[in-house]
């Protein structure tokens, strides 16, 4: 959080030739009274000040200037395999001891209130997704994006699990509350994984250990109760490259 201070001297020393005003952040001064004096960093300050070049007239105020770190409320938004309905996770890492309250706007859906909602949208359309992140400081920050909504479940076809945290992953994200089972297929038909659950991430290492080699693999998703199959179910072609 940016803060905004001003400083005013109030010494009751006669003859006071000169000022200077260290207010601990890197600022300097050496006017009666500073205008506003910026703190942009997180941390706790002690300003000081020393009337003509005297170390005996100097006044100190330990600790007086705390200021907390803003938390950015960036998100990610995954698509999942049930039509119109994405996956909406706050992003960063929150500090210790503050507690935080969400605010999304859904366009079109209405508020929630959770670090990471479930959202099905009523339409195939562009709607506007905002979050409001505030925390017990009294610190805030705001971020929005479009977001395209498509009837048709879109799963990527290529991740280069090479460490560069670039497309790292090959990600599937069912709708959140039922689970799904993923396959992945050498060109040979060769099950080289298997994974479930709600949010599977693959970084293209068999459960043995093996990395693959880069080339073209096949993926199935199925729901694994064997419920709404349709809106549960894709298949595909995978590219891995490095």
């Amino acid at each position: 959080m940016k803060v905004k201070y001003i400083f005013t001297s109030t010494a009751t020393v006669d003859s006071i030739s000169s000022f200077y005003w260290d207010f601990g952040n890197g600022q300097t001064s050496t006017i009666m009274n500073p205008d506003t004096v910026v703190y942009e960093n997180a941390g706790v300050y002690t300003p000081a000040l020393v009337y003509n070049n005297r170390a005996d007239l100097m006044i100190v105020k330990p600790d007086l200037i705390t200021v907390h770190h803003t938390v950015a409320a960036n998100f990610r938004v995954n698509d999942t395999l049930t039509a119109r309905t994405y996956v909406f996770e706050h992003t960063e890492p929150l500090d210790a001891g503050t507690s935080y309250i969400y605010l999304w706007n859904f366009e079109g859906v209405g508020v929630r209130s959770g670090s990471k909602e479930i959202v099905t949208f009523p339409a195939t359309d562009t709607f506007n997704i905002s979050l409001t992140l505030s925390d017990d400081n009294g610190c805030s920050s705001s971020t929005s994006q479009k977001l395209v909504v498509l009837e048709k479940i879109s799963v990527q076809n290529v991740f280069t699990p090479n460490g560069d945290n670039i497309n790292d992953f090959f990600v599937i994200v069912s709708n959140g509350g039922l689970p799904v089972v993923v396959r992945i297929f050498s060109q040979a038909g060769i099950l080289v994984y298997k994974s479930e659950g709600t949010i599977i991430s693959w970084d293209g290492i068999t459960a043995s250990g093996q990395k693959l080699n880069p080339g073209i693999y096949f993926y199935t998703v199925e729901a694994l109760n064997g419920e709404d199959i349709k809106s549960h179910s894709k298949a595909g072609v995978l590219y891995l490259y490095k």
